[in-house]
């Protein structure tokens, strides 16, 4: 993007007409600044204006919380949209307002994990039903499980999801299992739309990855991403711009009709 096209957005930004592709084009020098050369910011931009062009709903969002979600996706240095599925802007109703939810996909997971230089290889697995799967403990082994499936049918229904993690100079991997149950119950409270609507296998993956995370090394970028996503998703509360797109806050949601 030109300096002549964000210096435009400025303009119409102090003129106090602005549209939402103004606003996000006028902050292009503050996300460049988060992004530190990992991703190009025009690039990044466009993306971001690419989805709210598409989804209405995200044009009628509060601007604060449009902004807070594409800081957010700055900050953890992650692609905006669903060809990548590292991070989404999701519409929501608060409080009978419309705003912009971060959503951090299951590939933003996996890309942040990797982040701390730790670890060697991470993967998940999605039970399926009339798959074998037992796990155990004993006084050698430690926590060890066994999975069969039935077939490479993915067609079947998924019932529980396997994360495992091998750590550099770390021994035995470390994993994690979740039933279908306890998966489903950290969706965010409003998942009729947007990944966990469209995506719900790849969301299961990415929660067994934040299952996990209490025992992975961990990067900065990681670290704020699960308390970013146990905060919206789990506790329902949104990420707002305050006093400009660096100043972050995580908001309680609304009282009011949510949808």
């Amino acid at each position: 993007m030109s300096d002549l096209v964000t210096a435009a957005a400025e303009k119409q930004v102090q003129r106090g007409n602005p549209t939402m592709r103004d606003l996000v084009q006028a902050q292009q020098s503050a996300i460049e600044v988060q992004l530190a050369g990992t991703i190009n910011s025009g690039a990044f931009v466009r993306a971001a204006i690419s989805e709210i062009s598409k989804t209405p709903k995200l044009q009628e969002a509060t601007p604060q919380s449009v902004l807070g979600s594409i800081m957010l996706a700055a900050q953890l240095k992650l692609e905006i949209g669903s060809a990548l599925g590292q991070f989404y802007l999701t519409p929501r109703k608060d409080g009978g307002q419309q705003i912009c939810l971060p959503i951090i996909g299951y590939q933003g997971f996996i890309e942040l994990a990797y982040r701390s230089g730790r670890i060697d290889a991470i993967e998940t697995l999605l039970i399926r039903e009339g798959d074998a799967f037992n796990y155990w403990a004993d006084s050698t082994g430690g926590l060890q499980f066994d999975w069969k499936p039935v077939d490479h049918d993915e067609s079947r229904p998924w019932v529980g999801a396997i994360g495992v993690a091998h750590i550099k100079g770390g021994g035995r991997p470390v994993w994690a299992y979740l039933p279908r149950e306890k998966v489903l119950a950290r969706r965010p409270r409003y998942w009729e739309s947007g990944p966990w609507k469209t995506n719900e296998e790849e969301m299961a993956r990415k929660t067994i990855v934040r299952a996990m995370a209490p025992y992975l090394p961990k990067s900065t970028e990681f670290a704020r991403a699960v308390e970013v996503t146990r905060e919206v998703e789990e506790n329902g509360k949104r990420v707002d711009s305050i006093q400009g797109l660096q100043d972050l806050v995580i908001q309680e949601p609304t009282p009011g009709p949510q949808q």
